[in-house]
């Protein structure tokens, strides 16, 4: 973790709270272990959303749902999201559902790459996009994840510093992680040095690249 944990402890009694219905999906999902945003890097995601203004968003990694709900309490936009595990699928479905926001969001299950390339194939377009999946594929995706990025538009990239993990030497980084680690730097670095983007990275959380198209 990269912020202080007495920091975070902080940040979540004093920061604004979701509305009923949405904390208690957090609480759900913490209790059942399901990984979920955390508080500071939702505080930053609201903030982009609400200068940001997007019409429509994508998100890569829909988990239980819960991101996808703040996302749209904290917007005027549909969401797309995607998600592989069905037992996630069912779960975010119905707490989409409970949150009475069924009308505003789609959840896609399958393969994150699959959906990705029919959706460019769709000639589909988003004014932002919430990258929240399996790290070791964000660099795999990028080419068409760019695709679908509208002129303006605004890629949000979470756990990119994986707890701040990224910086240590490769002896001290587990054998099963040096793959994820490698394509995260290579990430990164292509979306700090892509001309078409302009590209911010924020040590909150476990880290967020936020990259904002030039056209």
């Amino acid at each position: 973790m990269i912020t202080n944990p007495k920091i975070l402890e902080y940040l979540d009694i004093i920061s604004p709270v979701n509305s009923e219905p949405v904390e208690k999906v957090r609480e759900k999902a913490r209790e059942n272990y399901i990984p979920i945003i955390k508080r500071d890097t939702e505080n930053l995601l609201k903030f982009v959303l609400k200068m940001q203004k997007p019409e429509s968003i994508l998100e890569i990694g829909c988990a239980t749902g819960y991101s996808a709900i703040v996302m749209l309490e904290n917007s005027d936009a549909n969401i797309v999201t995607i998600e592989k595990m069905p037992e996630r699928v069912e779960e975010a479905v119905k707490n989409i559902k409970y949150t009475n926001l069924t009308n505003r969001a789609k959840v896609l299950e399958g393969d994150a790459g699959d959906i990705l390339e029919k959706l460019v194939k769709e000639n589909e377009k988003f004014d932002f996009i919430f990258m929240d999946a399996a790290k070791a594929q964000y660099i795999n995706w990028l080419p068409t994840v760019k695709a679908l990025l509208k002129d303006n538009g605004m890629i949000f990239s979470d756990n990119c510093l994986q707890e701040g993990d990224l910086l240590e030497s490769s002896f001290a980084i587990r054998k099963r992680d040096k793959t994820i680690y490698k394509r995260m730097r290579e990430y990164i670095y292509l979306l700090l040095h892509d001309e078409t983007l302009e590209s911010w990275i924020f040590s909150i959380g476990d880290g967020v690249l936020l990259s904002k198209n030039r056209r």
